[in-house]
């Protein structure tokens, strides 16, 4: 074994380490949304390479958590708003992937609103003393929309993968 011993540094006086205010994450995300690029961001404000992309980057990797009925060419334009390089929907997609999350059709379930819920306690109220032969004689009808040959283009949605 080697006697030598082996420091460790504190992350504070790690070169490059940076603790930043939110006012610094601020200007770091608002001069690459505005086109710089990240050598103009280091010249200009004297942060270090790898603080710059990597505020930025946790700062992409916020749109879809933000909006999970976000669809992927508007995720797509939002990267390459103000972007040097462009991505396209296909990477975009294979990333959202990548980070665990999947693509899902959104339920289309009504809400009960307060009003909803008295008028089903009203009428549980008034049919109460109803027997089974008494409901026999009742249609029930889910009102449901059925299409042969054109989706629907239900909302797609990203949930994470369990």
């Amino acid at each position: 074994m080697s006697d030598k011993c082996i420091r460790s540094v504190p992350a504070a006086a790690m070169a490059g380490y940076q603790d930043l205010s939110d006012f610094e994450r601020g200007v770091i995300i608002s001069a690459r949304e505005m086109g710089h690029s990240i050598s103009e961001v280091e010249m200009k404000f004297e942060f270090s390479r790898t603080t710059i992309s990597r505020v930025y980057r946790e700062y992409r990797t916020r749109i879809l958590k933000r909006d999970r009925r976000t669809i992927l060419p508007h995720i797509a334009a939002d990267f390459n708003d103000g972007a040097s390089t462009s991505v396209s929907v296909r990477t975009v997609q294979r990333t959202v992937i990548n980070m665990g999350s999947r693509s899902r059709s959104s339920t289309r379930a009504p809400l009960l609103i307060a009003r909803h819920k008295a008028l089903l306690l009203s009428c549980a109220r008034q049919h109460y003393h109803w027997t089974a032969d008494d409901w026999k004689h009742v249609t029930w009808s889910d009102e449901s929309r059925f299409q042969l040959y054109r989706t629907d283009a239900r909302v797609r949605v990203w949930r994470r993968h369990h």
